[in-house]
C-alpha cells in the first residue's frame, strides 16, 4: 500500500492553447473548465475535464507521471498524445473513421502539481512526414 492517499477534487482549469504555424499569426484559443484532479500515487496525477467545441462535447483527459504527460481528447475529433521533454512520441488523430499519425517533438515540459492544483505547459512541434505542421503550445491551470 501506497502511504499517499488517492484524493479526488473538483478544480477550475484556466487552458490556454496557442498554434503559430509558420508565416501565419499565431491562433490562440482560451478556455475555462470545471474539472476533477485525481492524485494516484505520489508521482501521479490525473485531471479531467470537458469543454465544447462547435456545440460538441470534448472530454479531456490528462495524466501527468514522471517527466511524461499524456493528453487523451474524446469529442468529434478524437486524439492521442505523449510529451516528454526533448523526446519524440507519436500522435495520432481519428476522425470519420480514419486516422493519422503525426510526430510531437517536445521542446519544453514543465508541471507542478499538488493535491490543490498547479500548472501543466507543453511547448511542442507536430510535424507530417517531412512537413512540420507547427509549433504548439498547452498551458493548463488548475485551481
Amino acid at each position: 500500500m501506497s502511504d499517499v492517499k488517492k484524493i479526488k477534487k473538483m478544480v477550475m482549469v484556466d487552458i490556454c492553447h496557442t498554434q503559430s504555424v509558420n508565416g501565419y499569426d499565431p491562433l490562440e484559443i482560451e478556455e475555462e473548465a470545471l474539472g476533477s484532479l485525481y492524485q494516484v500515487d505520489k508521482d501521479t496525477y490525473i485531471l479531467a475535464f470537458d469543454t465544447m467545441l462547435r456545440e460538441k462535447k470534448v472530454t479531456t483527459t490528462i495524466k501527468v507521471s514522471k517527466n511524461t504527460v499524456s493528453v487523451v481528447k474524446i469529442g468529434e475529433v478524437h486524439s492521442r498524445q505523449t510529451f516528454s521533454a526533448n523526446e519524440w512520441y507519436a500522435s495520432q488523430y481519428f476522425y470519420g473513421g480514419a486516422s493519422l499519425v503525426c510526430r510531437n517533438f517536445t521542446k519544453k515540459l514543465d508541471y507542478a502539481l499538488t493535491p490543490e492544483g498547479g500548472i501543466i505547459e507543453v511547448l511542442y512541434e507536430l510535424w507530417s512526414g517531412d512537413t512540420h505542421l507547427g509549433y504548439f503550445n498547452l498551458e493548463l491551470f488548475i485551481r
